[in-house]
């Protein structure tokens, strides 16, 4: 045991060669401690950054696939509003100047310029289009579509380079944190001198990893969002490109048809043959059924093909919902039940589509209940809009099936088109409107049908912005 004494005024030589040695193991120690605390704030710092980067990428790709949604609503349709196309274009350039900020590697700066050099074509051609009242051809379509292809893999190859580099990064912050861990397990007896900067070091680490998985998450949840929007909008494309002669092409004939019917009906009643054999009247009521079930079915077709911008106006919801009930046909073993709340807030609408979506969704509930029920229809305000639910006590919608009732050409009934709730989701969607629906969960079932609308101040605050 090495000891001291009190009547020494110096240690002996063993014990200054211990103290000495203890001195400079512990220098040693903290220096190696610092180094390795501060290299790992130096790869912290750089997983923050590309972290950033990913985050920043991501929503440039978000907003060049909306940006391909809202061009192709545009060449598909001259009358539709730029816009929403104009305001991604914008939230597309100010994104890439932002990560043109960040950068400072030239590589990457210059692939942002090809980027830029891109969306430069990309102005050029949509200019001439917005200039025109005239539907694209399919050689301007194939060049938007060459355009717009090139845009979203140079942004999809940027994104994923940066993203290898951040996993890079992520994995050198790691390395680093176990050099400090081995550090601390061999210099067990220095421990307390570097356990506050091993928790400082990870405690950055857990707060970096932490935000940029909840970045990604929100950031995957929008791609994927924009993705669906986008299979929605390529579908609708087909059907209209499909749909638009077809109908055109019915209309003529299913209008002589009716005139023809509504003659001869008009003659055989005349002269009293309707009277003498009543199944000719029948047979003539069947003929104007189905010529005017026809029309029907033509008319979300050509919805499909080019649905028309809702022409605003001022009005109240409740009143709109009475005329869409004054023309709905009535099954008598039906209960209709309507509850209005007082002072409903006005809204910006365009009355004959609203009733197109209200008496479609009336009449769907009345189909699913074949063998009676009861219909509720209520309307109320919630903050800045103003709601209108359809409930019904029929049947049900499977959970199998709940998220694909308003895809187009998606039905169950033995003679639908598949159309209906497709043609209103466009059209509330048209008036910056949602609609759902879920099973009814109280005791009498069935399901829940819901349509909110902006009120006109909310429209008109919109509008503004």
């Amino acid at each position: 045991m090495i000891q001291t004494s009190i009547n020494r005024k110096t240690l002996s030589k063993p014990q200054m060669a211990l103290f000495i040695a203890v001195g400079v193991l512990a220098l040693v120690t903290q220096a190696a401690v610092l180094r390795v605390y501060f290299t790992s704030g130096n790869v912290t710092r750089s997983v923050e950054n590309r972290s950033l980067s990913t985050t920043g990428l991501a929503k440039v790709q978000r907003e060049a696939l909306l940006l391909n949604v809202e061009a192709g609503k545009v060449l598909r349709d001259p009358n539709y509003s730029g816009d929403v196309l104009a305001f991604h274009r914008a939230m597309l350039g100010d994104e890439l100047r932002l990560q043109g900020a960040r950068f400072t590697d030239p590589e990457l700066k210059a692939r942002l310029d090809e980027i830029a050099l891109t969306l430069v074509r990309y102005d050029a051609m949509m200019a001439g289009r917005l200039n025109t009242s005239a539907p694209a051809d399919a050689i301007e379509t194939e060049g938007f579509d060459a355009v717009l292809t090139d845009l979203r893999q140079q942004i999809i190859m940027l994104y994923d380079d940066e993203e290898q580099s951040f996993y890079w990064a992520l994995s050198q912050n790691l390395r680093s944190n176990q050099k400090l861990h081995i550090i601390l397990m061999v210099l067990s007896g220095l421990v307390i001198l570097g356990g506050g900067l091993l928790g400082a070091s990870l405690r950055r680490t857990v707060w970096a990893l932490r935000d940029e998985m909840k970045q990604r998450d929100k950031v995957e949840c929008d791609l994927a969002d924009a993705n669906e929007q986008l299979v929605r909008s390529e579908r609708l494309v087909a059907i209209g490109k499909w749909s638009g002669g077809v109908a055109h092409d019915l209309r003529n004939p299913l209008g002589a048809i009716k005139n023809s019917a509504y003659l001869l009906k008009r003659k055989l009643s005349s002269d009293g043959a309707v009277e003498a054999n009543p199944k000719l009247g029948q047979y003539l009521e069947i003929i104007e059924q189905q010529v005017n079930r026809s029309t029907s079915i033509i008319s979300d077709l050509l919805t499909f093909s080019g649905v028309a911008a809702p022409a605003l106006e001022e009005l109240q919801v409740d009143k709109v919902l009475e005329d869409s009930l004054e023309t709905m046909v009535k099954n008598d073993h039906i209960v209709l039940r309507s509850k209005i709340a007082p002072n409903l807030h006005s809204i910006r609408a365009d009355a004959e589509q609203l009733q197109r979506v209200f008496l479609n969704l009336a009449n769907n509930a009345q189909e699913a209940m074949p063998e009676g029920g009861r219909l509720d229809i209520s309307i109320a305000n919630a903050d800045d809009q103003v709601v209108i639910a359809f409930s019904d006590t029929g049947q049900g919608i499977s959970d199998e099936n709940i998220g694909k009732i308003f895809d187009p050409l998606f039905t169950t009934k033995t003679k639908g088109t598949g159309l209906g709730l497709a043609v209103c989701q466009e059209i509330i969607m048209r008036h910056g409107g949602t609609i759902g629906a879920c099973r009814n969960r109280g005791p009498s079932g069935g399901s829940v049908f819901e349509v909110r609308l902006p009120d006109a101040a909310g429209t008109h605050r919109d509008a503004e912005d």
